[in-house]
């Protein structure tokens, strides 16, 4: 077959980059011919991208695009201009030499560039091959119900996880849970002398990503490095001078055992005096090399609406042979930790919800002091489970997906009605961004 992969232009990529390269590489690994399209908001005609053949500090090869990716910036490549509409006929033209198009990141032409716009319809509707749609998270009915426009022309839904299947169970439409793609390859040496007591957290800094709950907990960790990647908003409000959030702040309410003299100051500035290194954006490559000599991963993130989610990091320490650290309330729907994929103690080892700081690092304390056969064991059960994320495995999901055929973990259902009161968000919010009313004016009124 031949395939497209449309991405769209974001201030910050998170895991969609990850998600992209390894699904390309899978494609390509069962045969098929892929062509990746870089979408942006401009309504310029696009200009020719000259590809550098050195690449810059925090840019790789992507895995299947093969073109020079940074976690942050994204791709250097050509690119479509959604908003121009010599560069929209480009791509419908190009679109309909392929047999699937497989959009990544389809809420992408929702920003405030296309406000009241609608060029780029026909880089939906005017393409004829089949079209499946792609939900990374749990917030479809919240932050872009207005997809279901597309309903007629969307062969299927792929959820990457348990919360984004279940958020997408309002849509009658055709849907499964794919999960995220990995180049899993020969389980590795788990090495576990030579593992350092070193913590590796890597991830976007969105508010349920809860990265202050192990920032605030960093100075009751023993004789222990934690290491911090990534970025984001929250980010940016933990550090800041004058915009740092009330909850980022170090206090006897937010911890109840701090000491006096961290009373008060940012829990990032508190972190940092403790040890806490924070290196922004990393490669893949750079991710793995740390994984690889690190006795833990942490992935901090919980919510207690947005259901069971496992991000990718996880298995990507899986896959590495090193133990991952997760939060009750975020890698599974329920207190006691035990997801549809992932148990304590036998994939993972579980913090809670609701720890303070000292119960947080205190329990990490003890995983430090985990023995080795209890993490050999934990490291061996996960090389069997990460077979499920195998890119290939999940690539072939898509395609079956998009030919009506059983995907997925879950097999492929469809809800024989869409629920009336997301049908209804989905029209307001289509309306309220992308065909407001025109605003009266007093000349109309008068005539």
């Amino acid at each position: 077959m031949k395939i497209l992969v449309p991405v769209h232009q974001f201030s910050n990529f998170g895991g969609i980059i990850n998600h992209t390269e390894q699904l390309i590489a899978g494609l390509k690994d069962l045969g098929h011919e892929v062509t990746f399209a870089f979408l942006k908001p401009t309504a310029q005609k696009p200009k020719k991208v000259e590809i550098p053949t050195d690449l810059e500090d925090g840019y790789e090869l992507g895995a299947g695009t093969r073109l020079p990716v940074h976690q942050g910036k994204g791709w250097i490549t050509d690119y479509y201009s959604f908003l121009n509409k010599e560069s929209i006929a480009d791509f419908v033209k190009m679109a309909n030499d392929h047999d699937l198009i497989i959009w990544e990141s389809i809420f992408g032409f929702k920003n405030k560039s296309s406000e009241s716009n609608t060029d780029w319809l026909p880089m939906i509707e005017d393409v004829t091959v089949k079209q499946v749609m792609i939900v990374h998270d749990g917030n479809l009915r919240k932050l872009y119900p207005w997809v279901y426009r597309f309903k007629d022309k969307l062969a299927g839904v792929a959820c990457v996880h348990v919360s984004a299947f279940d958020s997408a169970a309002v849509m009658d439409m055709p849907r499964a849970m794919i999960l995220n793609p990995q180049e899993i390859g020969e389980a590795p040496e788990i090495n576990f002398e030579n593992r350092k007591r070193q913590i590796l957290s890597p991830q976007t800094f969105k508010r349920w990503k809860r990265v202050d709950n192990l920032v605030a907990a960093v100075p009751y960790l023993n004789d222990c490095k934690v290491i911090v990647a990534g970025d984001g908003i929250e980010r940016n409000y933990m550090t800041s001078v004058d915009k740092c959030k009330p909850e980022y702040y170090c206090t006897k309410e937010t911890d109840p055992d701090a000491s006096t003299e961290r009373l008060g100051k940012r829990i990032w500035d508190n972190a940092t005096d403790a040890g806490m290194d924070y290196i922004g954006f990393i490669t893949e490559t750079k991710r793995d090399e740390i994984l690889r000599e690190s006795l833990f991963l942490i992935d901090p993130s919980w919510s207690k609406t947005y259901g069971e989610h496992f991000n990718r990091t996880v298995v990507d320490a899986m896959k590495t042979g090193t133990v991952p650290i997760a939060v009750n309330l975020g890698i599974a729907p329920n207190e006691d930790g035990y997801g549809s994929l992932f148990k304590p103690n036998e994939n993972y080892l579980m913090l809670k919800y609701d720890y303070t700081p000292k119960q947080y690092g205190s329990m990490i304390n003890k995983f430090l002091d985990i023995p080795k056969e209890v993490y050999e064991k934990i490291a061996r059960n996960n090389f069997e489970l990460i077979k499920k994320f195998d890119r290939k495995v999940v690539a072939q999901d898509y395609i079956d997906l998009a030919e009506g055929k059983d995907a997925g973990v879950y097999g492929t259902v469809t809800a024989r009605f869409a629920d009336p009161a997301f049908e209804r968000a989905a029209e307001e919010m289509w309306v309220a961004h992308f065909d407001p009313p025109p605003v009266a004016t007093l000349e109309d009124f008068f005539g």
